[in-house]
Order: structure tokens, then C-alpha cells, then sequence
């Protein structure tokens, strides 16, 4: 993390969208951190997220001068009387987030590492950043896009605009579907097909993501892909979903925008999960998701509605 000192003046104007009021003189107040609560100083901004227990006993009791909280915190006496800042958002959780993205987050410098082996034949947009050991086919790379130490990318690959693959991502292998003859011969479906990443991807450490084989893999603009997954060919992924750690996506599976999958799920070849749908952790789904429900278990069933749609 960058060491930055900033005036909270700066850090609000950022926030211009998010905010709902302010309380307090902003002026001559700087912040230099961004920390978890339990780690505020006089000098970092402290925020109290949606569900945090007692928020006004944890805002008023902050060492930290400028606080991010949600509408349920109040101006009190005790925050008045040690003239600290209130700003009051809709999610303080987003809020944080964004200025820690926007100020404080190292930014990786466009290059390429000597280590790394590029195709003769690939196109890479100009600001790339290719990390060490990395392997790049005949594919297709956007700008701002980086590519962490030991990813290997497969030939026949598009990946689009600000698109982050962490270490050891293997993008664009071909899929092992296997059929089996009269004889119980094994035959390989061939892989023709090839993988498309829209802008703004990021997929974890040690992830798979296959390339098609008669048709495209494609995995939408926005979504994020935790470390350790595994996504088979064919698989449509829509926009800004969530897949976190060590799931798997079998052949041709279809995920409507704004899903969440969470850790250690594993969804069946054509299965469909809808727009905005939750499977919950460790589930197997066995059967098509509609848009905006909750399934759990194993196999997966109807938990309840998706009250966040």
C-alpha cells in the first residue's frame, strides 16, 4: 500500500457520488492510511460498514478524526465535543474501497519482464504489464491489462482493457471432454473454439479457464474469479459476477449478470444459474437457477429470494 497523505477535502470530492452529508470542518484535515477500525489512528480515515455492531459507540470512540460511516450514525455531543468528521454514505464499505483503489493501491508499471516468452504474433496494447515467466501465445491483450509472474496465456486468447490474471493463471488450455466409443475407447473432443475476457476481469492465483471447442468461452465484463477456480469450455459467465475461491464451472454452464458464487461450488455441464442468482458455499448444482433466487446444499435447492436484487 502507498503511504499517502492526502486532504480529506480530496478524498470527498472522489466521493462526490457516494456521499450523503458531512459533518464537521473538513479543513486542514489530512489522512495519510487507510486501515481496518481496529487499527485507526488520529491520522488514517476509520469507516463502520452496514452491519458493524454498536456503530455509534465505534464512532465515537475512533482515534480516528475523519470517520466513513452509514446514515444509522448520528452527529452526537461526543463527536461534536472532539471535533471529528462524520461523513455519512450509502455503503461505507464501497466508499472505502474505492479510495483505497483510487489513492492508495500501488499501480503496476506498463513493461515486460526479459523472462517473459512472447508469439512473434501477439498484439499487446502498448501500456501492458507481462510479469515474470509469463507465456503469451498468438492472442489479443488491451490496454492497462496485467498479467502476473508465471501466467500462461493460450494462443487464440482476447483479453480485454484493465484486465488483472494473478500468478499462475493458466488462460485459454483446452478442456479434456472425453467420449467413449462402443469399445470404451477414450476420444477427445476437439478444442476450435477460442476465449474472450471482457474489460475489467480479474482472475485469481492458479485459476483454469478453458477456451471453447466449437464455440466460444467467454467471461463477461467486470466479473471476478477467485484463486483456484476452474471454468471448462463453452462456459458463458455475464457481466459483474462474483465466483469466489476453488469452484467449477463444468462444460457450457451459462451465468446471468450480477451472480454470486461462493467457495467450493461446483455447477454440472448446461446448467443455467440466473441473472443475479446466490448459490452459497460448497453447494453442487444439479439443476438450473432462476434469476434472483438463493440455492444451497447438495445438490442445491430454493433457499429464499435474493432480498439484495
Amino acid at each position: 500500500m502507498i503511504k499517502n497523505t492526502l486532504p480529506l477535502s480530496e478524498l470527498l470530492t472522489y466521493l462526490e457520488s457516494e456521499l450523503i452529508s458531512v459533518f464537521g470542518n473538513v479543513d486542514d484535515i489530512r489522512v495519510n492510511n487507510l486501515s481496518s477500525p481496529e487499527n485507526a489512528s488520529p491520522d488514517t480515515l476509520d469507516w463502520i460498514g452496514l452491519t458493524a455492531p454498536n456503530p455509534q459507540e465505534k464512532a465515537e470512540n475512533s482515534p480516528a478524526r475523519a470517520i466513513l460511516a452509514h446514515p444509522g450514525v448520528r452527529y452526537s455531543e461526543a463527536l461534536i465535543q472532539s471535533q471529528k468528521i462524520l461523513i455519512l454514505v450509502k455503503n461505507p464499505r464501497v466508499a472505502i474501497a474505492k479510495l483505497g483503489n483510487r489513492f492508495f493501491v500501488e499501480k503496476t508499471e506498463p513493461g515486460i519482464h526479459p523472462s517473459a516468452i512472447i508469439h512473434p504474433r501477439a498484439q499487446l496494447a502498448d501500456s501492458v504489464c507481462i510479469g515474470a515467466n509469463c507465456v503469451v501465445g498468438e492472442c489479443r491483450i488491451g490496454r492497462h491489462t496485467v498479467l502476473e509472474q508465471g501466467v500462461i496465456v493460450h494462443n487464440g486468447v482476447e483479453i480485454g482493457e484493465q484486465v488483472i490474471v494473478h500468478a499462475g493463471a493458466v488462460i485459454g488450455t483446452e478442456g479434456l471432454g472425453c467420449f467413449r466409443d462402443e469399445a470404451g475407447e477414450l476420444t477427445k473432443f476437439p478444442h476450435l473454439g477460442g476465449l474472450i475476457i471482457g474489460d475489467k476481469v480479474e482472475i485469481g492465483a492458479n485459476c483454469s479457464i478453458a477456451k471453447g471447442s466449437l464455440s466460444n468461452t467467454v467471461i463477461g465484463k467486470g466479473t471476478k474469479i477467485n484463486s483456484l477456480c476452474f471454468v471448462a469450455h463453452n462456459c458463458i459467465i455475464g457481466e459483474n459476477v462474483l465466483i469466489t475461491g476453488s469452484s467449477m464451472l463444468n462444460g457450457s454452464v451459462k451465468i446471468g449478470d450480477n451472480a454470486t458464487i461462493y467457495s467450493n461450488v461446483i455447477v454440472g455441464d448446461q446448467k443455467c444459474i440466473g441473472k443475479g442468482a446466490v448459490v452459497g458455499m460448497g453447494a453442487v448444482v444439479t439443476k438450473d437457477i432462476p434469476e434472483y433466487e438463493v440455492w444451497v446444499g447438495n445438490p442445491a435447492g430454493y433457499l429464499r429470494a435474493n432480498k439484495g436484487s
